[in-house]
């Protein structure tokens, strides 16, 4: 492979932080016709493309979070046996930034329907009189 074609990979990785080896190969073969496989990219991409890029990337999506972390839900489904060997499922919603319990119900069968349900009767406004849609 050619210096100038190993160098111009690792200034693509360097400059573009969010693409992968895949990204790169394309790039090169669509807009400067260098044919190279992503395998071959990533035997010449650096260990460490942008250190300082990550840092930032990561800062940014710190900020975004604190940003936003009172419009950010959190749910999980957690299983339930009863004392007759019943299986019940839980769903708990939570406010992510306030970390108060939104909305909590229980089925025996969930199904797409039903937790779409949970989510509009959760996210709700209370000043409304009608059902969100």
């Amino acid at each position: 492979m050619p210096r100038s074609i190993r160098e111009l990979i690792a200034q693509m990785a360097k400059e573009n932080p969010t693409w992968g080896q895949g990204r790169v190969a394309s790039e090169l073969s669509l807009k400067l016709g260098i044919y190279v496989s992503p395998r071959t990219v990533r035997a010449y991409w650096p260990s460490n493309p942008n250190r300082r890029c990550r840092t930032t990337s990561a800062h940014h999506w710190q900020t975004f979070v604190r940003n936003h972390v009172r419009s950010i839900v959190a749910c999980d489904f957690s299983v339930a046996v009863t004392a007759r060997f019943r299986v019940l499922y839980v769903l708990v919603i939570m406010e992510v930034g306030t970390r108060r319990i939104l909305h909590c119900n229980v089925t025996a069968h969930p199904s797409a329907a039903w937790t779409l349900q949970q989510f509009r009767e959760a996210t709700q406004d209370p000043t409304s009189s009608s059902p969100s849609t």
